[in-house]
């Protein structure tokens, strides 16, 4: 199938983390290790080449730098976009993630996606099975009505939050069938014009 017919999205797990030195951070927004920021490194050297039009990213910042792995390999430094909608199941209520400015330490051309869920303010739930599957919804809707085939979209998020976007892009109910995705791991699913989808790989 030629790819001008197929709208790919690049689901990618954050790098290695640890929790001991938070700053002043939320509890559940860990830094990177420093296997982390070398795996972030090796991402951006895979992907240097391969021509991505949007970079979608959580809030919490180890999502986010490992993002910046792959933005700071590209020659032209790419828009980083921030999707707090992203963010990790179960992290604290009401946090959610970090701020425009406090990120943009770590990367200048960032700026905040639009709120998928219409409110002035950031509310939405990240606890409970039903409020994920909602958010899962909004982000794929979102990623499939902004973006047209031949377009390629990287997304980075989190191990468990992945567990309800990968199904949810296939169609499939979250918790069917469950995902062991490894540290800066890539899994391609392939929205054809003819409405399937396609599986394109898991965990590579």
């Amino acid at each position: 199938m030629e790819k001008t017919d197929v709208l790919e999205i690049l689901f990618i797990r954050h790098a290695e983390t640890q929790y001991d030195n938070i700053g002043d951070r939320d509890p559940s927004d860990g830094e990177l290790t420093a296997a982390g920021e070398c795996q972030c490194a090796e991402l951006g050297e895979k992907l240097k080449d391969l021509p991505i039009d949007a970079y979608i990213t959580s809030s919490l910042l180890r999502s986010f730098k490992t993002a910046t792995g792959v933005c700071r390999a590209k020659a032209d430094e790419p828009l980083l976009e921030i999707c707090p909608e992203l963010v990790e199941c179960g992290c604290t209520p009401g946090y959610y993630g970090c701020s425009e400015e406090y990120l943009q330490r770590y990367y200048q051309n960032t700026k905040m996606c639009e709120k998928l869920f219409g409110t002035e303010k950031y509310e939405f739930g990240c606890e409970a099975y039903e409020d994920n599957v909602i958010r899962a919804r909004k982000v794929i809707s979102y990623i499939k009505n902004r973006f047209s085939s031949g377009g390629r979209v990287a997304v980075f998020s989190h191990h468990g939050f992945l567990e309800y976007l990968i199904p949810t892009a296939l169609g499939v109910e979250p918790h069917k069938f469950r995902f062991s995705l490894d540290n800066i791991s890539i899994t391609a699913v392939d929205f054809c014009r003819d409405g399937n989808t396609v599986l394109r790989c898991v965990n590579k």
